[in-house]
């Protein structure tokens, strides 16, 4: 099971100038899975003094507040009338919060969802910006016009937004040119053990090993790095794939079950926890994501950080991400000869393979490192609390 801090207790001392931050989630719903919970959990684990994050208390309101939001969203993809469907999406989208749960808090910090009732302290919405329609359109069945509507709904009663890449703060602001001065660019805490590996195990053994993490096998691109991979290991014996994906029948058949690898080097993994993911990371020499829809990648982020090249999709926001050439390589989704091509120039010419991973690793520390997620979040919150305070002496 997945642990994240205690909520801290209301008359915890700390510094006089610390920043009070209440989280729109409960500690049962962090022990939850998926990106959205993994972002809370990663927040948490940013406090200290000067930031303190607290969340809400669990309780059986907030349950079935939980069950109508998501029912909400099934109803709107269903819905044909405009107006009650729009109605529907932003109920979707609401969370409720106990107001009793406000006090003490300097802003609530809300990501995806949104804190009702409105409370009387300022809030700060995170998302992943705006993606390109044919994200929206792959991934349905909301679409770009439903995201832009709630953009406009619930972006003013924010005091701020944090987008997490500078491409998606841009497409949004090219549809909502009125949310400029609210928008704040912070990438996505994404936190991993403190130490990488310094030497592969393929510096040692030879064996170049290849990791895809994705429990959507279609939608992550498998199929297609399936491909490239048997024409790759007919002329490199010494490869390896380890594929972590929900298991089905087809790929049992396909790659065999946990520790029973194939007689073509493919080992099947169902999903595991997170830290077995790290282990295999510290292993692997490419992270391969040939995925159709992403919005942040967040696996691939975690694989830079243990040292991995990657090749991955080229549609934004992951070019600004996995810098091509720099990085790894981007490559076209559903483009199973350009990922031979490039899987091939970085089995072939190993030199160039720990370049990338040397410069993957100096990406994270870069752009994902936690000391400067959080000295960027401080900068967001102190801002929203001076707005705030100017407001209310006026």
């Amino acid at each position: 099971m997945t642990t994240v801090p205690n909520a801290l207790p209301r008359d915890r001392q700390v510094s006089r100038d610390s920043l009070h931050i209440l989280l729109n989630a409960t500690l049962e719903e962090l022990q939850g899975s998926g990106g959205d919970i993994m972002v809370y959990r990663n927040w948490m684990h940013l406090g200290d003094e000067r930031l303190v994050f607290q969340t809400l208390p669990s309780s059986w309101r907030r349950r079935a507040q939980v069950f109508l939001r998501k029912a909400c969203e099934k109803l709107a993809h269903v819905w044909e009338p405009t107006s009650l469907r729009r109605a529907l999406l932003v109920s979707a989208r609401l969370l409720y919060l106990p107001r009793r749960a406000v006090g003490g808090a300097d802003l609530i910090l809300s990501h995806i969802c949104f804190p009702f009732p409105l409370p009387r302290i300022p809030v700060v919405w995170s998302s992943q910006g705006l993606s390109p329609a044919a994200y929206y359109e792959r991934c349905g069945p909301w679409s770009l016009e439903d995201v832009l509507f709630l953009y406009r709904v619930l972006g003013p009663r924010a005091q701020a937004l944090l987008i997490a890449t500078a491409s998606g703060a841009r497409s949004l602001l090219q549809w909502c040119p009125e949310l400029e001065e609210k928008v704040h660019v912070v990438p996505a805490p994404v936190l991993v053990p403190s130490t990488a590996p310094d030497v592969k195990p393929s510096q040692q053994d030879g064996v170049v090993r290849l990791l895809f993490v994705g429990l959507d096998p279609t939608l992550k691109g498998l199929p297609e790095l399936l491909q490239a991979y048997v024409w790759l290991r007919r002329r490199h014996s010494h490869l390896r794939l380890e594929v972590v994906t929900r298991v089905s029948k087809r790929w049992q058949r396909l790659g065999g079950m946990e520790g029973s690898p194939n007689a073509l080097g493919i080992r099947l993994h169902p999903p595991l926890p997170h830290e077995r993911v790290f282990e295999l990371m510290r292993e692997a020499d490419i992270f391969v994501s040939p995925t159709h829809a992403d919005t942040y990648a967040i696996a691939a982020v975690e694989a830079m950080a243990h040292r991995c090249a990657i090749v991955i999709s080229n549609f934004d926001p992951l070019p600004e991400l996995f810098p091509n050439a720099e990085v790894g390589f981007l490559i076209a989704p559903g483009d199973v000869r350009g990922l031979i091509e490039r899987l091939e120039s970085l089995i072939a010419n190993l030199d160039l393979l720990r370049r990338f991973q040397e410069n993957a690793r100096s990406r994270y520390l870069a752009v994902h490192d936690p000391v400067r997620i959080r000295r960027k979040l401080e900068e967001v919150f102190e801002r929203v609390r001076a707005d705030a305070r100017r407001s209310w002496r006026c």
